[in-house]
C-alpha cells in the first residue's frame, strides 16, 4: 500500500486495536506529524493577528461598536485559518496524486474531521488573543492538543471526551469501529465550541474595549 500524505499528516495517530501494548515512540512520531499542519495553521494565524494589531489604530473609526469590531476580527481571522488549512490539505492531495496516482478512499473523511478540528483550534487562538496569555496561545493550544490526546489514547473509555482525539480519522469510529470516537458527537462538540468562541466575547469586553483604539 502506497504511503499517503493525507493519511500520514492529517489522519492522526493510529492505534492497533489487536494489541494491548503501546509503542510510545511510534505514537510520539505520529503525533509530531499531526502537529505539523496544525503548527503551520497557528503560525499563519499568528502572523495575521500581528498584522491586524498593526492596522487597528488606523481603522478605529470603522468600529461603530465593539460587537462590529469583534465580528470583523473573528470572521476574518477564521477565514485566514480556513484558507491556510485548505491550502495545506490541497497540497497533500496533490502529493498523493503525483506519488500514487490517486487519492485515498478515506480522503473526504479525513478532511471532514481534520478541517473541523483545525477551525476550532483557530477559534481558540482568536479568543486567547483577547487575553494576557496571547503570546503563549500557540504553545498552550498545542499542549492542550497533546495532553488531551495522550489521556484519551491511554484510556479509550475517556477518548470521546478528549479534545485532542476529535479530529483524528484513525481514532474515529469511521476507522476504529465501535471503539473509536463518535464522529457525530465530535463534530457537534467542535461546532458548539466555535459558536461559543464567538459568543464568549462579552466576558472580555470591558478590558479589550479600553485598548482597541489605544496603542
Amino acid at each position: 500500500m502506497e504511503q499517503s500524505m493525507i493519511l500520514n499528516f492529517f489522519g492522526g495517530v493510529a492505534q492497533d486495536g489487536a494489541s494491548l501494548a503501546i509503542d510510545f515512540e511510534k505514537v510520539l512520531y505520529e503525533l509530531t506529524r499531526w502537529f505539523l499542519p496544525i503548527g503551520v495553521c497557528l503560525l499563519a494565524e499568528g502572523v495575521w493577528l500581528e498584522k491586524w494589531r498593526n492596522i487597528e489604530p488606523l481603522a478605529c473609526y470603522r468600529y461603530i461598536s465593539m460587537q462590529r469590531w469583534w465580528r470583523r476580527k473573528f470572521f476574518r481571522g477564521l477565514l485566514n485559518g480556513i484558507l491556510t488549512a485548505a491550502v495545506l490539505f490541497i497540497a497533500a492531495m496533490a502529493a498523493d496524486i503525483v506519488n500514487a496516482g490517486r487519492l485515498p478512499e478515506e480522503g473526504w473523511k479525513v478532511f471532514a474531521l481534520w478541517f473541523a478540528h483545525a477551525i476550532s483550534i483557530m477559534t481558540f487562538f482568536l479568543v486567547l488573543d483577547l487575553t494576557r496569555i496571547r503570546k503563549f496561545a500557540p504553545a498552550a493550544l498545542l499542549l492542550l492538543e497533546g495532553v488531551t490526546f495522550l489521556l484519551g489514547f491511554s484510556n479509550m473509555r475517556t477518548a470521546r471526551f478528549m479534545y485532542g482525539m476529535w479530529g483524528m480519522y484513525f481514532q474515529s469510529e469511521w476507522y476504529f469501529g465501535e471503539m473509536g470516537v463518535s464522529v457525530l458527537s465530535s463534530l457537534s462538540m467542535e461546532m458548539a465550541l466555535i459558536a461559543f468562541g464567538y459568543l464568549i466575547k462579552g466576558i472580555m469586553w470591558e478590558r479589550k474595549g479600553a485598548f482597541v483604539c489605544q496603542k
